[in-house]
């Protein structure tokens, strides 16, 4: 579970990155805006299991309007700027994004367990294990079939690859870079709702759980390489058993192996897996 959603996440930001060139702070807040969208919209379908499923669908798209909204009102501005500056710009949206939760929703955490509850529960080896787990795998690797398709097999992926290469020459032969940017960006927002969308049945949302998630994001993007999807699954997939391994044998010391393992990666290779080296 943790491995499905830590990829949505990683996989946004690095594609962000990719793209647009900037390290999106604000990634993170993404991913707690769709968790209180979902929360919102779970209770307001009302009992329809089928209404409250398409309701974590409809919560993850609808950050993508979030992020285009962003994207085209302030951080295009900013492409040319300095790292720090851009650094600083985003982690300001964090706290902009926090303060609205709090106006919105208040400051206690939100629950909607309603898709939780409805696919109860399997024994698997005689322990038993909540179906809803599966529903998120379900849903993160179909999410992650169509990320594939979308940059790999259509036109549109094509140019954003294109344009990841070399924006100069990609804008010389005709593509509308600003364009390509917002979609990117709004792409990389959705699979950030998706990922607080599809867990909030089993867990709740509470202001902050984006600062949370982004650091650890932050250290999967740096032992995958940042701006590769390729080294978002495989460092989400060796986080997420990471963590599980480290819940079940070692709860003490759970967050020390994860920062543990992305120092070793980091002094192995300081560009990541399967990230580039910076010449």
């Amino acid at each position: 579970m943790y491995t499905c959603t830590y990829f949505l996440i990683t996989a946004g930001l690095s594609l962000i990155f990719g793209v647009l060139g900037i390290l999106n702070c604000a990634h993170g807040s993404l991913y707690m805006l769709g968790a209180y969208a979902a929360v919102t919209l779970v209770r307001l379908s009302g009992p329809s299991p089928i209404l409250q499923f398409l309701s974590l669908v409809v919560a993850g798209l609808s950050i993508g309007l979030v992020g285009m909204l962003l994207e085209r009102l302030q951080l295009r501005f900013i492409y040319q700027r300095q790292d720090t500056y851009q650094l600083l710009l985003t982690y300001g949206w964090v706290l902009v994004f926090d303060d609205v939760v709090k106006l919105l929703w208040g400051l206690y955490p939100e629950a909607a367990t309603g898709p939780y509850k409805l696919m109860g529960s399997s024994s698997i080896f005689g322990m038993p294990y909540p179906n809803y787990n599966f529903i998120i795998m379900i849903g993160s690797a179909s999410v992650a079939l169509l990320l594939f398709v979308l940059l790999f097999k259509t036109w549109l992926g094509r140019v954003i690859r294109a344009t990841s290469l070399n924006r100069e020459l990609a804008s010389a032969v005709g593509v509308n870079v600003n364009r390509i940017y917002t979609y990117t960006f709004a792409l990389g927002a959705v699979l950030a709702g998706f990922g607080g969308a599809l867990i909030i049945p089993s867990t709740a949302a509470s202001v902050g759980m984006g600062t949370d998630v982004l650091v650890e994001a932050f250290a999967i993007v740096a032992i995958g390489g940042l701006g590769s999807l390729k080294g978002a699954f495989v460092g989400s997939l060796t986080v997420g058993l990471l963590r599980s391994f480290g819940i079940a044998a070692f709860p003490e010391i759970e967050t020390a192996l994860l920062y543990l393992i992305t120092a070793s990666v980091l002094l192995i290779r300081p560009w990541g897996l399967f990230g580039k080296r910076l010449t």
